[in-house]
């Protein structure tokens, strides 16, 4: 729900209302989460530059030492950990695949089990 600078006690009343006549069923899991422990990946082009290169899809195996072609953001937090232009390190692929594996949502990945990573063509 949004209140905005229109609404009023009436409007607010009915929102309150709503929310208050909600049946609580079973609690849900909470989202898997993780912290970042790996270190930020080192920058290896533009991001433009490596966003718009001719790119392939490489399996995780060979992916490290490539420059990523595509961002990628576990959820939650949602926070980018490679973008276009960074160098792919192992350490950020296992901190990645375990991020997956702990059941974290893996956004914005062509690949979202990891199971590959789009790299800037050599």
């Amino acid at each position: 729900p949004m209140v905005a600078m229109l609404d009023d006690e009436t409007t607010i009343d009915r929102l309150c209302s709503a929310i208050e006549s909600v049946e609580i069923g079973e609690p849900r899991p909470h989202a898997a989460s993780t912290v970042w422990t790996a270190r930020i990946p080192p920058s290896a082009m533009s991001p433009r530059t490596a966003f718009f290169a001719a790119h392939e899809s490489v399996p995780a195996a060979a992916a490290a030492g490539r420059i990523s072609a595509e961002l990628i953001a576990p959820y939650p937090p949602g926070i980018p950990v490679l973008t276009p232009g960074e160098l792919i390190t192992a350490e950020t692929i296992n901190a990645l695949g375990h991020a997956a594996h702990s059941g974290v949502r893996i956004a914005y990945a062509a690949d979202p089990t990891l199971s590959s990573y789009q790299v800037v063509v050599e």
